[in-house]
């Protein structure tokens, strides 16, 4: 009678678990001192802090235990870890040669393998779980389903992620190239994302760097980022006397983890069939699977190219070396045939590569190079060339010398006036290196939600407020100019409180600092609007709008407080510094992310805004509300920035 074979080798996992014991111990030392521990810790100090109340704190004390992103951190590192103890046998040709020659196949080997290493990530998880469980229970917490939630996450995120590492090492034949074929798993996508986005963004006038990334939104395939971005508790917070806490969590990324325990299947029976199909003699080779081999160097070589071409075209542009697009292309080129060159080495394990066979290999991939470039760069110009329509529009943000907000038949400014910079592009990458540059930043918000964001670097030759005289003349608008002054929509509506004027001598020395009420600052503020309907504070505010520096402004701090009715829509601000995960983590590598976004605040009716108001000889009506108001002697008291560096 022919004998069963079992589903795994018991043998060989009491000898995985024996062998490699430190492995999960440390990984369970680190859960519990993370989770329970700390959670110990925060519910002695809670009820130390806060007495009776301290029981409104119990989910806030939970969030050691239950946070995702330290917790996905954790079972990527753990995974490789133990992968390549697991699968270490595979890269060395003595116990390679031994463990196969021993009475059990190729699928109990592997079969054991991934369940050691399963029971390696998941047993600790729920020893975390468990230990959580009586901290809560010996402090009276009921709400602790929150702890199971985790603890399903954990377990599906620990099954596909150890999938990856298991294909990773069939990949290769060597254990230090393990994690780095992990890597590229991971990152391969968000590389070829960042070329894409670095070669389109540098060959076209007006692409976004970080845009592009974003637009690239199939982060699926970059799984680490996709969960770290899509999967967690979110606190629902509530308002106490003293402070704020945590009434509810709500999880998300339920999809995201089904989505990849279900592609977890397909990976680890992907892994299996190159396990079952591996020659021993690949032991050593950096690719152990052969048809891959050109795939490898083809794909890593192109991006290596492409990627170093932009970034010395960036270090030369930085020492105004001007490079032309021909210039890049032929530096991409060469760059991605030396990487070709190095791979190559790298998979035959051999300094001489050159030979006839690798030539007819290098001519092909160099067309490719060429192609890959020329791809990309049609993508660019094709993307630079859109403009919406005006009806598609719901409002538009554009800053030229400060941002304005336009909407209805305004929004056909922005689109004359994005028409305009266009036609300098050629003169801007003719001139891109040789002077000094300014920006006009434009977004369009369309109707159906999304968003096609320009960012124009115009050379300060051209001129963009000539050119652009509809939008410079919007800019000098009273009521823009209130709006830019004031930040805030509609100043009017202000309940003034008080404010604050500061006169200086030649030495910057302040010669009196004084505090007035809301009346004098409504009295102020009306100034302000009548000088700015007069047109006389314009050129104070935004003196690049008519070719002037600011130094003829007064050196006087006046400033006001006021507040604002709920709902009153506030400045606009725009912020540079990346806010997502993916822009974080390119800043954090030295790949630059200015995810410039806009977002609009409102008033809660509560807060008090206040601000400084630049103003000069031709303030007139200001000047008058000053010395109404004794806040000043009179005009001649008045010093402008240009006298005093006189």
């Amino acid at each position: 009678m022919k004998s069963k074979t079992s589903f795994i080798n018991r043998t060989i996992l009491e000898k995985n678990i024996k062998l490699y014991w430190p492995i999960w111990v440390l990984y369970t030392v680190i859960l519990l001192v993370q989770g329970p521990v700390s959670m110990w810790s925060r519910y002695r100090t809670v009820q130390y802090y806060y007495g009776a109340k301290w029981k409104k704190l119990e989910l806030d004390n939970m969030s050691p235990v239950i946070s995702m992103r330290l917790t996905i951190i954790l079972i990527f590192i753990m995974a490789i870890v133990t992968g390549m103890a697991l699968f270490s046998y595979m890269y060395n040709s003595r116990a390679c040669n031994m463990i196969h020659a021993m009475p059990v196949t190729r699928k109990q080997l592997f079969n054991t393998n991934v369940v050691t290493g399963l029971l390696f990530m998941c047993v600790p998880q729920i020893i975390k779980y468990a230990v959580s469980l009586l901290v809560c229970i010996s402090y009276g917490t009921t709400q602790v389903s929150y702890l199971g939630v985790w603890l399903l996450a954990s377990l599906g995120i620990s099954f596909f992620v150890y999938s990856l590492v298991c294909l990773a090492a069939m990949l290769t034949g060597q254990l230090i190239a393990v994690p780095v074929m992990y890597g590229v798993i991971n990152a391969i996508y968000g590389a070829i994302v960042v070329v894409i986005a670095k070669v389109a963004s540098y060959v076209s006038y007006g692409l976004v760097f970080s845009k592009i990334v974003q637009k690239a939104n199939l982060t699926w395939l970059a799984p680490f980022v996709q969960m770290l971005n899509r999967v967690g508790f979110d606190p629902t917070m509530k308002e106490n006397v003293n402070f704020n806490y945590c009434a509810q969590y709500r999880f998300r990324g339920t999809g995201t983890i089904l989505f990849y325990v279900c592609a977890a299947f397909v990976i680890y029976a992907l892994a299996y069939e190159l396990y079952k199909h591996r020659n021993l003699e690949n032991v050593g080779n950096l690719i152990a699977v052969p048809f891959l081999k050109p795939v490898f160097k083809w794909s890593v070589g192109c991006l290596a190219g492409l990627e170093f071409s932009i970034l010395l075209a960036d270090l030369l542009s930085g020492m105004r070396v001007h490079v032309n697009l021909t210039a890049i292309l032929l530096i991409a080129v060469a760059l991605g045939m030396i990487a070709f060159m190095l791979l190559d080495m790298l998979i035959k394990k051999n300094f001489r590569v050159i030979s006839k066979k690798f030539l007819k290999e290098l001519i092909p991939y160099g067309v490719f190079v060429v192609a890959a470039f020329g791809a990309i760069s049609v993508y660019g110009r094709i993307e630079e060339q859109k403009i919406p329509k005006t009806a598609d529009v719901e409002y538009a943000y554009i800053n030229m010398d400060y941002q304005l907000k336009m909407t209805n038949k305004d929004i056909q400014k922005v689109i004359d006036t994005q028409k305009t910079i266009m036609d300098q592009k050629d003169y801007y990458f003719k001139h891109r290196n040789e002077e000094e540059t300014s920006y006009v930043m434009i977004e369009y918000v369309l109707k159906d939600g999304s968003k096609v964001y320009r960012n124009y670097e115009v050379p300060d030759s051209v001129n963009i407020q000539k050119k652009c005289k509809a939008l410079a003349d919007e800019e000098k608008k009273p009521e823009n100019i209130m709006k830019l002054i004031m930040e805030c929509s509609d100043a009017d509506r202000a309940v003034f409180t008080g404010g604050s004027a500061a006169q200086y001598d030649e030495n910057y020395n302040t010669l009196y600092d004084k505090d007035f009420d809301g009346r004098v600052a409504k009295s102020l503020y009306k100034a302000i609007r009548k000088d700015a309907e007069e047109g006389n504070i314009q050129e104070y505010v935004v003196p690049t709008l008519y070719d002037k520096t600011g130094m003829d402004g007064y050196l006087f701090n006046l400033n006001l407080t006021f507040t604002l009715p709920a709902g009153e829509e506030t400045s606009t601000m725009s912020y540079e510094e990346s806010s997502t995960i993916v822009g974080r983590m390119l800043n954090d590598v030295g790949i630059r992310v200015d995810d410039v976004t806009y977002e609009t605040n409102y008033s809660d009716g509560i807060s008090t805004y206040s601000v400084n108001v630049e103003f000069g000889p031709k303030c007139e009506n200001i000047i008058n509300a000053l010395e109404k108001n004794k806040l000043i002697d009179s005009k001649d008291s008045l010093l402008t920035y240009e006298q005093l560096s006189d």
